[in-house]
């Protein structure tokens, strides 16, 4: 396997047959990728959006795993895909010079292959749904668990207790 770093994803028009034929010919999901449609008009980018996202879900890929595909736009997306403004705004570890792997490394890369695999085989999008399912309920408990505790924190302010030892 090879080591993962950055690969850019060059768009040659705007349709889904366009985009279904550049996202079978690249290495999204097997690589961490990007694609810079900084010089796109508002309109092209919106249909640009709809159409890459629908190809990636007919690919049966997904956008953040196991290797992140990322929108280098100037404009805020409301989209699956995540963005960033800038090429420095990209992860800086996926950017590591190229060398050759020792046998270790290779050993490495080899288990990261089969995990990349298996990553690929499961319901990405139910289990990221669930996650945040889970994080919502969880975040709820915690704010009513918070206020609980700063009214019973208030409570014993007010009211001091009466000792209940007794003395001989």
């Amino acid at each position: 396997m090879k080591i993962p770093i950055f690969e850019e994803v060059l768009l040659k028009g705007i349709s889904v047959n366009d985009l279904q034929k550049v996202v079978e010919d690249s290495r999204i999901g097997k690589v961490p990728c990007y694609v810079n449609m900084t010089n796109y008009s508002a309109d092209d980018l919106e249909t640009l959006i709809i159409n890459l996202e629908q190809v990636i879900l007919t690919n049966a890929l997904h956008p953040r795993f196991p290797y992140p595909f990322y929108i280098i736009t100037s404009k805020a997306l409301k989209t699956i895909i995540p963005s960033v403004r800038s090429v420095k705004d990209l992860p800086e570890h996926y950017f590591k010079k190229v060398k050759r792997p020792n046998n270790k490394e290779l050993q490495l890369l080899n288990k990261l292959s089969l995990k990349v695999d298996k990553i690929k085989n499961l319901e990405l999008y139910k289990i990221s749904q669930e996650l945040k399912d889970s994080g919502d309920s969880q975040r709820k408990l915690y704010n009513e668990t918070k206020e609980l505790h700063f009214l019973e924190t208030l409570n014993d302010m007010l009211y001091v207790k009466p000792k209940t030892g007794t003395k001989r």
